[in-house]
C-alpha cells in the first residue's frame, strides 16, 4: 500500500520499522554525541527510550566526562566556517535565476532579481541562520540532520515573519528513501504541553485525555505525538482536491491514543533531509567527521586523563614510608615532619617520573588529526597564505583544500541549499510578498494549463567564488603551457581549445554571465561581419580592375561582351 493511503495503524507500523532500522546508528550517535555535541545528547537519550522530557532531569552535564574539548571545538569551527563561507548573514549568498527554458528572457532576469533581494531579507527576519547553524553542528556530529521549513505565523504578541525553521532533534526522526535515494519519507515523534496541542490542533479534535488535561488547567502536562512526512503518488492524488491533492502528505498523530488530529498536505517536502557523507548504498544514513575522527577523540580523552594524572602526581607526589615508620607526613607548606634516624628511614617520593613532554607531543598529534577530520584547515588555510593568490604554489594548496571538502559541499548544495531555497522562493510567491510576476513567468502546457517554471538558486557565496577561482587557475596554467608550446614553434597546439566555449565558460563563472550576448546573436553578428568584409573585397578588386583597362576588356569578355 502506498504511503498516502496508509491509516493510522499502517503509519505507527511504519514508524515502528523505521526507527527499528535506524537502532543501531541511534547507537553510534550517543558516541559521536557525547564527544562533540554535549549539549544535545540528553535530547537523544530520551528520545532512543520514548519517554517525556523533563527539564530537571537534564541539569547533569554530559560534557563533565570530557578531558579534552578538542572536538567540540572542531565542530563548532567548522560550523561557523560554513556558515561564513556558504551562508553569511551579512551579505547576499545566492541569486535567484530563470529556469533554463527562460535563461534568456530580461523580464524575468529583473523580476528574479528583485525576488531575491526580499528572500535574503526575509530570511534574514526569520530564524533561519538560527537553525541552519544547529543543522551543519547535526550534520558533523551526527551525519545525518533534518531541516524544517514552513510559512511563519501571523500573531499580535510578536513581530510576524514570513518563514520559520526549526532544527529537528537526532534521534526523534527515522528517514527512508525512494528509489533513486532522495529522501521522501520522515516519521517525527516530539512531545507537546497540553496547552501547545490546543494551540496547535485546537481543542475539538483533541483526544479526551488532553482534554481533560486542558480542564483541569494542567497545561504543561505533555504528551507524545507523531508526525509524518510520506510521498503522495498519482493514485492517491487523483480526484482530490485542496491539500489532499498535493504531492506530500502531513499527519499528526496523538501516539498514546492514537488519534489522528490533522491529515494534510504540502506542495514541497517541508522536511528537508541531508547527509554529510552516504553511509553506504545500503543505508539511509550518512556518516560524518566525527564519525571518522572517533577513535582519535576517544584516545585523545584517554590521553589527557594519564596527564592529568602524571601532572597530578607531580604536584602532589605518591610518598613511601619506610617499614616501621611512625607517624604522619605533613604535606602542607611549611609542615614539618619527624624522619627516621637515617636518611634511608625518611619518606620519599616514589614513581612521579613520567615524560609529560612525550605525552603532549602525541596529545598535539592526535588533536590535530580530529581538525584535519572536521577540515578546520580550510578555513583558516586562506587567511593565512601570504603572497599573490595567483602564484602556482599558492593556488595548489587552494586547490588541495577545497578538493577535501567538496564532496561534502556538494551534498550540502543538492540536498540542503537547492531544495531550501526552492521552498522559500514557493512559500513567499504564495504568500503575495514578490511584486507581480511578468507575463513570460507563465507558460501554457499542453493541455492549455497555465505553468511556472520554478527558477533556479546559484550560490555566490565565498565558497562558490573560491571554487571558480580555483577552477580559473587550473585553466590560466594550463593556458599558459599552451601558449609556451606555441612560442616554441607548435602554434597548431591552440587550435585543441574551444575560444567561443573557453570565453562563454569564464564569463559565467566569473559572474558576468548577463553580459554575454545570446549565441544566435553572436553568430548573426559574425555573419554581417563577413558578409561586410567580402563586400569590401568585392569594393576593393572593381577599385583595383578600373584603374587597369586590360582588366576591364577580360572581365567584359567573361561576362559575354564583346568589341561593338
Amino acid at each position: 500500500q502506498s504511503c498516502g493511503s496508509m491509516n493510522v495503524q499502517q503509519l505507527i507500523a511504519l514508524n515502528d520499522r523505521l526507527r527499528a532500522n535506524a537502532s543501531g546508528m541511534q547507537k553510534l550517535w550517543r558516541q559521536t554525541g557525547a564527544m562533540c555535541l554535549t549539549r544535545k545528547l540528553s535530547s537523544l537519550i530520551t528520545a532512543s527510550s520514548s519517554s517525556t522530557t523533563n527539564d530537571s532531569n537534564q541539569t547533569t552535564a554530559p560534557d563533565i566526562k570530557l578531558l579534552n574539548s578538542v572536538a567540540v571545538e572542531a565542530n563548532q569551527t567548522r560550523a561557523a566556517g560554513l556558515m561564513s563561507w556558504v551562508m553569511p548573514f551579512e551579505g547576499r549568498w545566492f541569486q535567484y535565476e530563470p529556469a533554463p527554458q527562460q535563461k534568456d528572457n530580461e523580464a524575468m532576469k529583473e523580476w528574479l532579481n528583485v525576488c531575491t533581494d526580499i528572500a535574503v531579507n526575509e530570511l534574514r527576519r526569520s530564524n533561519f541562520y538560527t537553525a541552519i547553524h544547529e543543522v551543519l553542528l547535526d550534520r558533523s556530529t551526527y551525519g545525518t540532520a533534518v531541516l524544517w521549513v514552513s510559512k511563519g505565523k501571523d500573531v499580535s504578541w510578536r513581530p510576524s515573519v514570513s518563514l520559520n525553521f526549526r532544527a529537528w532533534d537526532a534521534g526523534r526522526y527515522a528517514i527512508g528513501e525512494d528509489d533513486e535515494g532522495f529522501v521522501d519519507t520522515i516519521p517525527r515523534e516530539f512531545e507537546l504541553s497540553a496547552a501547545q496541542a490546543e494551540e496547535m490542533f485546537g481543542r475539538e479534535v483533541l483526544p479526551p485525555v488532553v482534554k481533560s488535561e486542558l480542564a483541569a488547567n494542567r497545561l504543561d502536562t505533555r504528551e507524545r505525538y507523531l508526525h509524518f512526512i510520506l510521498p503522495r503518488n498519482d493514485a492517491d492524488r487523483q480526484g482530490k482536491e485542496g491539500q489532499a491533492a498535493m504531492p506530500i502528505r502531513s499527519v499528526y498523530i496523538h501516539a498514546p491514543s492514537k488519534t489522528i488530529l490533522r491529515d494534510s498536505g504540502f506542495e514541497e517536502i517541508p522536511a528537508i533531509a541531508t547527509r554529510h557523507l552516504r553511509w553506504s548504498e545500503a543505508s539511509a544514513y550518512g556518516s560524518s567527521p566525527a564519525m571518522q575522527a572517533l577513535a582519535e577523540i576517544r584516545g585523545v580523552n584517554y590521553l589527557e586523563l594519564l596527564m592529568s594524572t602524571l601532572a597530578e602526581t607531580q604536584v602532589n607526589p605518591r610518598l613511601i614510608l619506610p617499614q616501621g615508620y611512625e607517624g604522619t607526613p605533613d604535606l602542607r607548606a611549611g609542615g614539618i615532619t619527624f624522619g627516621g634516624m637515617t636518611r634511608d628511614t625518611w619518606p620519599q617520593e616514589w614513581m612521579t617520573q613520567g615524560r609529560i613532554d612525550f605525552g603532549m607531543q602525541f596529545i598535539e598529534r592526535k588533536e590535530q588529526a580530529i581538525k584535519n577530520a572536521f577540515h578546520n584547515k580550510m578555513f583558516d588555510a586562506f587567511g593565512q597564505l601570504k603572497g599573490d593568490p595567483n602564484i602556482p604554489h599558492i593556488m595548489e594548496l587552494k586547490a588541495e583544500q577545497l578538493g577535501r571538502i567538496s564532496p561534502s559541499f556538494t551534498l550540502l548544495t543538492t540536498e540542503v541549499i537547492n531544495p531550501v531555497l526552492a521552498r522559500v522562493f514557493m512559500i513567499l510567491l504564495r504568500a503575495g510578498k514578490f511584486p507581480q510576476a511578468p507575463s513570460e513567468a507563465f507558460v501554457a502546457d499542453s493541455l492549455g494549463q497555465s505553468g511556472f517554471f520554478l527558477p533556479s538558486a546559484v550560490q555566490t557565496n565565498r565558497m562558490s567564488q573560491e571554487m571558480q577561482q580555483a577552477k580559473q587557475g587550473r585553466f590560466a596554467q594550463v593556458f599558459q603551457a599552451f601558449a609556451g608550446m606555441a612560442q616554441a614553434g607548435r602554434p597548431e597546439v591552440m587550435d585543441n581549445l574551444d575560444a567561443d566555449k573557453t570565453g562563454r565558460n569564464l564569463m559565467n563563472e566569473a559572474g558576468l554571465g548577463e553580459l554575454l550576448v545570446p549565441i544566435d546573436a553572436r553568430d548573426s553578428l559574425r555573419q554581417q561581419r563577413a558578409a561586410a568584409m567580402q563586400a569590401q573585397q568585392q569594393q576593393a578588386m572593381l577599385l583595383e580592375a578600373a584603374k587597369n583597362p586590360e582588366l576591364v576588356k577580360q572581365a567584359a569578355g567573361a561576362l559575354g561582351g564583346g568589341e561593338q
